[in-house]
């Protein structure tokens, strides 16, 4: 945890927030900081900025704002389609989505996948928790916004998308020219991330009819949070 995370709705009319739990347990034992020292602080949908310690004690720590800083991370204007990964494939796309500050997620029940994983509290109850680990990690104040369709047909969401659709399959085109010419263009593009057991036939068929490019990260079988992880990474590389 590099920045303490603090929503706009803690802080009171003095600026102040009063943080317990695992915020105030960073801040002392791991941080080990004191009154009149300073953190970090990123605000979901406000920005970066440093807050002083204003007291301490066994169980709560208080902070108050005093600058705002310059955004540390340019957030990544990428939409991205997963095949219902397991759950514990789930929590580092969930992190990995918040450190880089994607702008959505769909997650889609594609016929291999196992429909049982929509009962993990990780695409429940947990969601947040594990994209705030990815906006504490890197500062980027930008939520993701992720949907959990359970019922419509993935194919016919793909079908009816407005913009771009490229599929990430290891028989593709070499992602690596394409990134640095089309970059500008993927705020309307969907990336579409398979099952790790790999695409099936009439899948690329599929494909193929709508007129879907298939791109390659490499031409090895990645699993899925490592593709989105190096996905991410060249986007980011360029970009920023």
């Amino acid at each position: 945890m590099n920045w303490i995370l603090v929503y706009e709705k803690e802080i009171d009319t003095n600026h102040l927030v009063h943080l317990t739990g695992e915020r105030h347990n960073h801040i002392q034992s791991i941080l080990k900081k004191g009154v009149g020292e300073t953190v970090q602080v990123v605000v979901p949908g406000s920005g970066n900025y440093i807050f002083r310690i204003q007291s301490t004690a066994d169980i709560l720590t208080t902070i108050q704002k005093e600058i705002s800083l310059p955004e540390v991370l340019r957030p990544l204007e990428l939409q991205t389609f997963f095949s219902l990964p397991r759950p514990q494939t789930a929590k580092k796309l969930f992190h990995l989505s918040g450190a880089y500050g994607v702008n959505s997620l769909y997650f889609y029940a594609t016929e291999t996948k196992n429909k049982e994983y929509w009962t993990s509290p990780v695409y429940s109850k947990d969601t947040v928790s594990y994209l705030e680990t990815g906006l504490s990690q890197t500062g980027n104040s930008r939520f993701p916004s992720v949907i959990q369709e359970r019922t419509q047909s993935w194919k016919h969401f793909l079908k009816t998308w407005r913009g771009v659709v490229l599929v990430l399959d290891r028989e593709g085109e070499d992602f690596c020219p394409y990134v640095k010419e089309q970059s500008e263009r993927f705020k309307e593009t969907l990336f579409v991330f398979g099952p790790e057991s790999g695409w099936k036939p009439e899948d690329i068929l599929f494909f193929k009819e709508s007129g879907f490019q298939l791109m390659s990260l490499g031409k090895i079988n990645l699993r899925t949070e490592f593709a989105y992880s190096a996905l991410l990474h060249q986007i980011f590389s360029i970009r920023n």
